[in-house]
């Protein structure tokens, strides 16, 4: 319990990281997020930042990636 505690505070979620299979990609709304950078990256939440970001609005908190891995925060894109 306290691993997963403490994966949860730093935000990896509770699987240690998050599949970027093809079934949660497809639930990824990052390319219709207001802050995305058009390089054809996606599930920033398990990849990290790209460089160029600018914040104009987030929608990792209503994305299903967020929620099912029990994320904490948001703009997963910026650095």
């Amino acid at each position: 319990m306290t691993g997963e505690l403490s994966c949860l505070s730093e935000g990896r979620g509770k699987y240690f990281g998050i599949c970027t299979s093809y079934h949660h990609s497809k639930g990824c709304q990052c390319p219709t997020c207001p802050s995305y950078p058009q390089s054809g990256a996606f599930m920033f939440c398990s990849k990290g930042p790209c460089s160029g970001v600018q914040k104009k609005g987030c929608m990792c908190l209503q994305c299903i990636i967020h929620k099912k891995f029990a994320l904490e925060g948001e703009y997963f894109c910026t650095e």
